[in-house]
C-alpha cells in the first residue's frame, strides 16, 4: 500500500482531491502538496505514514538520551531524536519514506524501535535539545539593513509554505492542548514558546530564531497589522479554522530589545456555554444567583482578575433567562461566544464605538436585560446605574480582588453612594482552580497545621495531584470556579451610605453572606475536586 491509497482508504481525502493535487505540482512530493493546500493535517498525514511504513507513531513519552555510535552531528543532520522509553531505545524520525535512513539505523542499532513523529514538532524538539551556544550573542537579526528585516523580503517569507505551515501548527497545537493563550517571547538568541493551559504556562519546543521575523510577519498579516511597524504595540484579530474548530484569536504585539513579543488569546467558537448548574459553581452560589436573575432591574456584578472566568459565568447566567420573551442585548470587547436568542454588539474604539457610545444607543432598542462586557470608567458605571434604575437588569464584570472590593471601586470612580446603594443587587467574586486528574489523584491525610489554618478537621482525608500521561504529568485536568456571592441586602446598603470603609462593608456583608472564596475552595477540596495547594495559590 502506498501513501495515496492509505489516505484514500482512511477517508481523510477524496481521491479527486489527490488527483487535483498531482496536477497542480506533478514533480513535488504528494505529502508536501496536500499540506500546502491545507486539505490534510500533519497528524492525519503521519497516521497514513505509519500505516504505509509499518512504523509506530511516537506518543511523546520518554527521556532524551545519548546513543553510543551516533554523534550529535549525525542526529541533528538527519533529524533523529533518541529516546529511552520504559528501558527501550527509541529513534524518532520524521521521514517515513526514507528507506535508506531506516535501514542504516536498523543496522547501527538493531534493538532500537524506529518511530515517527510530525516533522514540525520533531525539529523543534531536536533544536531545543541540541542547540549549541544558546546563550551566545547574535546580533545579525538586529541589523536593520539585513535581508531578514527588509519588509518586502519578510512579506515574501511570510507567504511561503513552510512559515504558513509553522504558524498553522502553532495554532493547532494550542487547540489540541486546550490552551487559552500562546506566548512567543524573543530572547537574545532564542525564542521561548509557551502555552497557557488550565491557567498555567507550559513551555514547548520553540521555532528557530532565524525564522522568527517571518513568523511575526505571518501573524501580523493574518491579524491585519502593519508588518513595518516594530516600535509600537499593536492589537488585532484573526478568525481562522484549525483541527475542525472555528477560533477567534486576539493578537497583541509589544516591542522588546530582541524582537516583538506576541501574545495570542484563543477563543474557541465551538466551545459550549454551560448552564449555571453545569458551570461548576457551588449550590450555595447558584441558588441566590438564580434568584437575582429573576429580578426585573438592578445590577449584578461578577468580579475577579483577568482569566478568572467572569464572562463565562455571565454567559451561563444569560442562558438561564433566555425565554423568547425578553430583549437581551450585550456590549462586548470582543464577542467571545455567539449565543442564539440575544443581540450581541462588538465594541470598536477605533471608530468611536466604545462601551459608552454603544450603551447610549442600545437603550433606544427597548432592552429588558443588558450585559456590559466590562465596566472600566465612571461614565460606563453611571450609564449602567441609570439603566438599572429605569427598569433594566444589568449584568457586568469588574476587575477587583473581592466582591466587596467592587463597591469601593465604584465609589472611587465617583459614583454617588445613594445611587450605588439603590441600584446594586449582588456582587460575585470568583477564581478558577485546576481540577485534579481523576485517574492519578492520591489520597493523603491533611497536615495538622494546614488543617488548622484552613479550618479542616484534623485527620481529614483529602486528595493531592500525582501526574500521569492523560494529564501531561501535571496532576490536573481542566478547571472549575470557586466563588463568593454577596447579596446587597439592607445591612450592606446602610453600610454603603453610612460608612463605606472596606472593614465595615465586609462586616455588614458577612452577617447574611459569611462564605468567602477560601471557604468555597475548601469545600471543593473536601469533595475531591481540587487540591489544597491549588486553592491556597488562587485564593489563600
Amino acid at each position: 500500500m502506498n501513501l495515496e491509497q492509505s489516505l484514500a482508504q482512511s477517508g481523510h481525502l477524496d481521491p479527486g482531491i489527490i488527483a487535483r493535487a498531482r496536477q497542480l505540482q506533478p514533480d513535488a512530493p504528494l505529502e508536501k502538496i496536500l499540506l500546502d493546500m491545507g486539505v490534510i493535517s500533519e497528524e492525519q498525514l503521519y497516521q497514513a505514514f505509519s500505516e504505509v511504513s509499518q512504523l509506530p507513531l511516537w506518543d511523546g513519552e520518554g527521556e532524551i538520551n545519548e546513543v553510543p555510535g551516533l554523534t550529535e552531528e549525525f542526529l541533528v543532520y538527519n533529524n533523529i531524536l533518541p529516546i529511552t522509553k520504559e528501558g527501550q531505545q527509541w529513534l524518532i524520525i520524521e521521514n517515513a519514506l526514507d528507506d535508506g535512513l531506516t535501514n542504516l539505523l536498523q543496522r547501527l542499532i538493531p534493538d532500537a524501535v524506529i518511530a515517527l513523529y510530525p516533522a514540525s514538532e520533531l525539529v523543534q524538539l531536536i533544536d531545543k535539545h541540541f542547540q549549541l551556544n544558546i546563550d551566545g550573542e547574535d546580533d545579525s537579526l538586529n541589523d536593520t539593513d539585513g535581508n531578514l528585516l527588509d519588509i518586502e523580503h519578510l512579506k515574501d517569507l511570510a507567504l511561503e509554505a513552510p512559515i504558513i505551515r509553522l504558524v498553522n501548527d502553532l495554532l493547532a497545537q494550542a487547540v489540541r492542548l486546550g490552551a487559552s493563550d500562546i506566548h512567543l517571547e524573543p530572547a537574545r538568541s532564542r525564542i521561548e514558546l509557551r502555552y497557557r493551559v488550565d491557567g498555567v504556562l507550559i513551555s514547548r519546543a520553540s521555532p528557530k530564531f532565524e525564522e522568527y521575523p517571518a513568523i511575526v510577519s505571518r501573524i501580523k498579516i493574518l491579524a491585519n497589522l502593519d508588518i513595518a511597524e516594530r516600535r509600537l504595540p499593536q492589537d488585532g484579530r484573526i478568525r481562522t479554522k484549525t483541527s475542525g474548530h472555528d477560533i477567534d484569536i486576539r493578537v497583541s504585539t509589544i516591542p522588546t530589545p530582541y524582537g516583538e513579543d506576541i501574545v495570542m488569546r484563543i477563543l474557541d467558537q465551538k466551545k459550549q456555554v454551560l448552564s449555571l448548574a453545569d458551570s461548576g459553581l457551588s449550590e450555595n452560589i447558584i441558588d441566590p444567583f438564580l434568584k437575582q436573575l429573576r429580578k426585573s432591574h438592578g445590577i449584578i456584578l461578577v468580579t475577579g482578575p483577568t482569566g478568572s472566568g467572569k464572562t463565562t459565568t455571565l454567559y451561563s447566567a444569560l442562558q438561564e433567562i433566555i425565554d423568547g420573551q425578553k430583549k437581551i442585548i450585550t456590549v462586548e470587547d470582543p464577542v467571545e461566544y455567539e449565543i442564539r436568542g440575544i443581540t450581541q454588539i462588538p465594541v470598536n474604539d477605533s471608530i468611536g464605538m466604545g462601551f459608552n457610545a454603544a450603551l447610549r444607543s442600545i437603550l433606544r432598542h427597548d432592552p429588558d436585560v443588558i450585559f456590559i462586557g466590562e465596566i472600566r470608567d465612571r461614565e460606563t458605571a453611571e450609564i449602567a446605574i441609570q439603566s438599572s434604575l429605569t427598569g433594566h437588569l444589568v449584568l457586568s464584570t469588574l476587575h477587583t480582588n473581592s466582591a466587596i472590593g467592587a463597591i469601593n471601586r465604584f465609589l472611587d470612580m465617583g459614583v454617588p453612594d445613594y445611587l450605588l446603594a439603590s441600584s446594586l443587587n449582588a456582587v460575585s467574586a470568583q477564581r478558577l482552580v485546576r481540577k485534579l486528574c481523576p485517574l492519578c489523584r492520591e489520597m493523603i491525610t491533611v497536615d495538622p497545621l494546614l488543617a488548622e489554618r484552613c479550618q479542616i478537621p484534623v485527620g481529614q482525608q483529602i486528595y493531592r495531584p500525582v501526574g500521569c500521561k492523560k494529564c501531561a504529568h501535571t496532576g490536573y485536568k481542566g478547571r472549575l470556579p470557586i466563588a463568593e456571592f454577596k447579596v446587597v441586602d439592607a445591612p450592606l446598603r446602610h453600610a454603603i451610605l453610612d460608612n463605606p470603609s472596606l472593614d465595615n462593608l465586609v462586616q455588614a456583608a458577612s452577617q447574611s453572606n459569611p462564605e468567602d472564596l477560601l471557604s468555597d475552595g475548601i469545600q471543593k477540596v473536601l469533595a475531591g475536586l481540587t487540591s489544597i495547594d491549588e486553592v491556597l495559590r488562587t485564593a489563600g
